[in-house]
């Protein structure tokens, strides 16, 4: 892995964290993130990424990562792993920023697979950890831990 600082990589980095940081507020204060901002957010992101370019230099990126995303997230929403809220920041990060912004890998799908299961990892082990030390009555805002998650996942490359 090479350490890859591009113009598209920080946009696409600053773009995520912006987001999650939004819905982690969200997440511990009502413990409800809205549709409509989460898919406001997605929007926007989109559109920042198509100007980018992010999206038309790393298609095979963008597609192994939403590919992954959709099952594991249904199936850990059909077990009560992960709500709702959770399934759609998932899949907004596998659209917006699939692998690891920070470095270049020569197998795309390699790198969308490390990227988001390194995230999914961390969140679930980070939520169970919560769980486990909290009221087991209820459940843990796994957002907040999904940007832990993301932060560490991105500045790995950095290493």
């Amino acid at each position: 892995m090479a350490l890859a600082l591009t113009e598209m990589s920080v946009i696409s980095f600053v773009i995520v964290i912006a987001l999650l940081v939004i819905y982690s507020v969200l997440d511990i204060k009502d413990r409800k993130v809205r549709n409509e901002i989460v898919f406001g957010g997605l929007i926007v992101g989109s559109v920042i990424s198509l100007f980018t370019g992010h999206f038309l230099h790393y298609p095979e990126l963008h597609l192994t990562a939403i590919l992954l995303v959709i099952p594991i997230s249904y199936i850990l929403f059909r077990l009560g792993s992960i709500g709702g809220a959770d399934v759609k920041v998932l899949f907004t990060i596998a659209l917006l920023s699939p692998g690891i912004e920070f470095g270049e890998w020569g197998q795309q799908m390699l790198e969308a697979i490390i990227g988001l299961g390194g995230e999914l990892v961390i969140m679930l082990l980070g939520g169970y950890i919560y769980w486990r030390s909290k009221d087991r009555e209820t459940t843990p805002p796994l957002i907040p831990i999904l940007l832990i998650g993301y932060v560490f996942v991105q500045l790995f490359a950095l290493i």
